[in-house]
């Protein structure tokens, strides 16, 4: 089943041959990046776009490492001020259990997700907005008591949680289940948080 229309798919593919990057189409035609690579990864760009294309590749580099560069600054920053300690509890939690490409954090102890999600709010400043709670329950967990449970700790309403099951007969370990903290668009976050770390690293642990 076709998707796209063909007049779509060869506007991709002209704007490909022009220059026109990854990114800018999946902006432009509002197609996942997965979808606009597999129609153009062998189109070739035509030889007089290639420097302009060359030159987004460039600037992705360089904001890229301009990002690092700030969250380098940040978190030395946050361990000269007032919330070192706190600083240095999120940068543990997350050695241990956060994900190493996208913003995410996962434990079943609440005492854990509570203190994480109090420096993503009073030290990193996150909007509610960003912040988005999953809950993973297993067979012969009640879903009610293990929402409430966690809407209590996290303090988001219950209606903001999208709830996964991992159905494998049994009930685990786990009371309550397991809550996953994700960050929509938190890759500077966790830029961040991965600075802290090296600091921290460097600083305290390696010595």
């Amino acid at each position: 089943m076709q998707i796209h229309s063909i007049e779509k798919i060869k506007e991709l593919k002209k704007l490909r041959e022009k220059g026109f990057s990854i990114n800018e189409l999946v902006v432009k035609f509002c197609i996942p990046k997965s979808t606009v690579w597999h129609h153009i990864h062998n189109i070739k760009v035509l030889p007089k776009y290639i420097p302009i294309l060359k030159a987004k590749r460039g600037g992705s580099t360089k904001r890229k490492q301009r990002n690092l560069e700030e969250a380098r600054k940040h978190a030395q920053e946050l361990l000269r001020s007032s919330n070192r300690d706190l600083s240095i509890v999120i940068a543990m939690l997350y050695w241990g259990e956060g994900t190493k490409k996208r913003c995410e954090f996962i434990n079943s102890d609440g005492r854990i997700i509570k203190s994480y999600l109090i420096v993503l709010r009073d030290v990193f400043n996150i909007s509610e907005k960003f912040i988005k709670p999953i809950i993973r329950m297993y067979s012969g967990m009640e879903k009610k008591e293990c929402l409430n449970y966690w809407s209590r700790i996290t303090k988001i309403p219950k209606n903001k949680f999208i709830i996964r099951f991992n159905d494998g007969g049994t009930k685990g370990r786990t009371k309550y289940g397991m809550c996953r903290i994700k960050i929509k668009k938190g890759s500077n976050i966790l830029k961040l948080i991965q600075s802290l770390i090296n600091q921290i690293f460097e600083e305290i642990i390696k010595k």
